[in-house]
């Protein structure tokens, strides 16, 4: 497929990391699966910093991290609205910026002078609403997927849910280490640990765990998730700067994951 002809130049520049994303034009279907995918991790991300300032962790300067995830995502999608014009994209487009703006409102009181139950009140808000964004980008990377009929779907899939799911645990960790009220915590930190668990299985069955630099990465994330497994368990002691750090590992470990299988896929 035409699709691949300049797939390393672009993966190079997909595969650098959100912290540049929003200046990155997103032209074509590989450089959109990686970059929805980035931006899933990216807004669960939201969720952890939001949380982080709430409980006056300033390691790393949240508000300038939030405010910089915030850019990346509308970056990305003003690309895909711009560069995208199936009907399919448009539409998933048009019902993330409407799930976005409320949301946004919410995380922006993050920067304000507000007090501990408004923070908790747009908290359970951004919290009960985010999902709505994070799923407009699975739609789009899910169509772009089918779409070119990319070889291994399954497993580049797995790798950029390990990379979801690590952001996912770390925003909820961070939830119930502030106390937030919201009684679906668990259940969702339940579902990122079984979501990332399945992804490590299909990928350890998978040819690429043959690849002896892929095993190392992946063997990574399965200790990780280990990690992630144990810290639940506690509810007296807790450690997000730790945990912040393994998510961000994680992060680019996956990330790494990915490109070894997006480099496989240009040879087939």
């Amino acid at each position: 497929m035409k699709i691949f002809k300049t797939f390393r130049k672009l993966a190079l520049v997909a595969m650098v990391g959100i912290s540049t994303m929003h200046a990155v034009e997103v032209k074509n279907s590989v450089d959109a699966v990686l970059a929805c995918g980035e931006q899933m991790s990216n807004v669960r991300k939201m969720l952890e910093t939001y949380s982080l300032i709430a409980t006056e962790v300033t390691y790393k300067s949240p508000s300038e991290r939030l405010k910089a995830s915030m850019n990346e995502y509308e970056g990305l999608i003003a690309s895909m609205e711009k560069n995208f014009k199936d009907k399919e994209i448009q539409e998933s487009v048009k019902k993330s910026k409407d799930a976005w703006k409320p949301v946004k409102e919410a995380l922006l009181t993050a920067l304000e002078n507000n007090d501990a139950k408004r923070l908790e009140q747009e908290g359970l808000f951004i919290h009960g609403n985010i999902r709505s964004v994070i799923k407009e980008l699975g739609n789009m990377k899910k169509y772009l997927l089918g779409k070119e009929k990319i070889h291994d779907i399954e497993m580049l899939n797995a790798s950029i849910e390990i990379s979801a799911s690590a952001r996912r645990l770390s925003a909820h960790y961070m939830m119930k280490m502030w106390g937030l009220p919201d009684p679906t915590i668990e259940e969702h930190w339940n579902e990122g640990i079984k979501i990332y668990t399945d992804s490590v299985t299909t990928l350890k069955g998978s040819g690429y765990y043959k690849n002896e630099e892929f095993k190392k990465l992946l063997d990574e994330c399965e200790k990780q998730l280990g990690y992630f497994n144990t810290i639940w368990m506690f509810d007296d002691k807790f450690v997000p700067v730790i945990v912040q750090e393994r998510a961000d590992n994680i992060y680019k470990t996956a990330n790494d994951m990915s490109r070894i299988i997006l480099t496989e896929i240009t040879k087939k």
